[in-house]
């Protein structure tokens, strides 16, 4: 009773005063941390299962290879932006936090046998100097202990030494790096060298362990081109069978844009190549069929009239091919009001085709690719009515999907205290149809604040229990800015999510509860001094458990960043 009256007292707040929530999350490309809109289920900062719910279809985003993922980094078969890699503004930065809960206080306020584990920080910390005649340098280190308790046991066993630059939590990243950089209005190249431990999570429930001994990874903007190179030197290790190998991989990738007068044009073309080469040694936990992938793809728009247009992404090789193609009319409604209908289409063989294409477990090899393919469909509406300084609006589809890549369980084992899975990647050969509705309302007030909540609702039929993930049904949630003096930003964001499930992970269903989530940022700026404080509350209200087999807690949380911009 008085958690559900806190809770309305919260959302009532919300409305009244602040919203869009900007939260600063720990680290980039956790920003689905603060989401509502979908089902996003944390087992680590480099493994989530991210699928927004207007999105349809039974895959996570991460799973699907688009043109715009190819800076992103690809840990085993997904795409990660976490650890990052990518060059800061001008700035230096100190950024660290805690999930609360730690052994300083605990040591005052329990006895011993009361005591929890203890709680994991954060650390990150860097610089990028200004421009002197074009030329730049940058540094970085960043360490996110956070959800590192989840298998700990498991992963202290596996390694030799802290596997981290520092500490002695095994946490699912530690990156450090640094390197230079020339830009003009041309030209943008850089080039980053530095050493790597991370965690990246397996189609068999295992956490498996790389150590990048280096890696290096240079990038040229020429105009309209974008080329992107790394060499990845890297080790792995399994210290309970006395394993080891290492894998040296170079993998990039060239893409051609649209340059500024053919985007005027009728047509738009681009095109682009990406490629992926490994030399295996010894122990090694993945395979890439052939040790290479090349992956020449081609994107095309049609726009006859700024009211109709047509996208399509072609890609395809002697192993594979992945279509995604989309077609969009904005229909004349009248001022102020504006209307989307469109038809999205995804068909392939293989969702990422740069990913590789077995995994071994013990004595047995999983094959992760499969015969058939994938066709999903979605006709989707998106509307929106501006009354200033209000907008209301929402969005609706209906979609089907045939062949959805999934996994065919054969065995199920406990390998050092974890749940783990033997089989191959299979596909749901049967239709799954789903329909979705998502309300939102907006509301700005100058600078002063701004305030959004928004609404969705997923129901799907088919057989839905031979998918990976049973997707949350419903979510709801407020969230806003509001900007004080011009220097105090306050951003906060309520939202709850309905139950999700696991399906094929462990030999029965395991359900991840709905939960109300809170999270704060509060930010004092300086604009005399290019100066920003910034601290943040994470994960408030919900309680901590595990949404992934193996996977970390996801706990309260508490960062602070002091940054200055050059």
């Amino acid at each position: 009773m008085v958690k559900n009256f806190f809770l309305l007292m919260l959302a009532f707040v919300s409305f009244v005063s602040i919203s869009f929530a900007q939260i600063a999350v720990e680290t980039e490309g956790m920003e689905y941390e603060t989401r509502a809109d979908g089902t996003f289920l944390i087992g680590g900062p480099t493994y989530v299962y991210d699928r927004y719910m207007a999105s349809g279809g039974m895959h996570s985003e991460s799973q699907l290879w688009t043109p715009q993922k190819l800076r992103e980094r690809l840990l085993f078969n997904r795409f990660s932006k976490t650890p990052s890699w990518e060059i800061e503004q001008p700035s230096i930065w100190i950024k660290t936090g805690n999930e609360l809960g730690d052994m300083i206080y605990q040591d005052f306020i329990t006895d011993q046998k009361d005591r929890p584990d203890n709680r994991t920080p954060i650390l990150d910390l860097g610089f990028t100097t200004p421009m002197f005649k074009g030329l730049y340098a940058t540094a970085r280190l960043n360490q996110n202990d956070h959800f590192s308790s989840g298998a700990y046991d498991y992963r202290l066993d596996r390694v030799k030494g802290n596997f981290a630059h520092f500490g002695e939590n095994w946490p699912m990243f530690s990156t450090a790096y640094g390197g230079v950089g020339y830009a003009n209005s041309n030209l943008n190249f850089s080039v980053l060298a530095g050493e790597e431990y991370l965690w990246f999570y397996t189609q068999s429930n295992r956490w498996i362990p790389a150590h990048y001994k280096p890696r290096v990874e240079a990038r040229a903007d020429i105009k309209n081109v974008l080329l992107t190179l790394a060499y990845e030197d890297i080790d792995y290790q399994n210290q309970v069978e006395n394993e080891t190998g290492t894998r040296q991989e170079i993998n990039g990738s060239v893409i051609y844009n649209c340059d500024k007068k053919c985007e005027q044009g009728i047509f738009q073309i681009g095109t682009g190549l990406a490629f992926r080469s490994v030399k295996d040694k010894g122990d090694v936990y993945t395979q890439l069929k052939d040790d290479y992938v090349v992956w020449p793809f081609m994107q095309l728009k049609i726009q006859p009239t700024n009211r109709l247009s047509a996208n399509v992404s072609l890609g395809v090789n002697d192993r594979d091919w992945l279509i995604q193609d989309s077609i969009e009319f904005k229909a004349p409604t009248p001022k102020d009001f504006g209307s989307t209908i469109g038809i999205k289409n995804i068909s392939g063989t293989r969702l990422n085709p740069l990913a590789d294409t077995r995994e071994f477990y013990k004595d047995k090899t999983i094959d992760l690719t499969t015969d058939g393919q994938m066709n999903f469909l979605q006709a989707y509406m998106n509307f929106a009515d501006t009354l200033n300084p209000i907008v209301l609006g929402g969005r609706a589809s209906l979609w089907a999907e045939h062949g959805a890549e999934t996994f065919k369980v054969e065995s199920f084992e406990k390998d050092g205290g974890i749940q783990t899975r033997y089989g191959n990647v299979d596909r749901i050969n049967s239709w799954i149809k789903g329909i979705t509705g998502e309300l939102f309302f907006d509301f700005k007030l100058a600078e002063l604040f701004k305030f959004k909540t928004n609404a969705g609702f997923e129901h799907i039929v088919g057989k839905i229990e031979n998918a990976e993930v049973s997707p949350a049904e419903f979510y709801i949630g407020f969230g806003g800015d509001w900007l004080i003096h011009k220097t105090l930003k306050i951003s906060h964001s309520i939202h709850y999510r309905s139950d999700a499930k696991w399906n094929l992970r462990t030999p029965n269903p395991y359900v991840v509860k709905g939960d109300w989530f809170w999270d704060a940022t509060f930010e004092q700026r300086f604009p005399k001094y290019n100066i920003a404080l910034t601290a943040t509350l994470l994960h408030v209200l919900a309680k901590d458990f595990s949404e992934t087999i193996n996977g970390g807690e996801n706990r309260i949380r508490f960062i602070c960043q002091a940054k200055k911009w050059f």
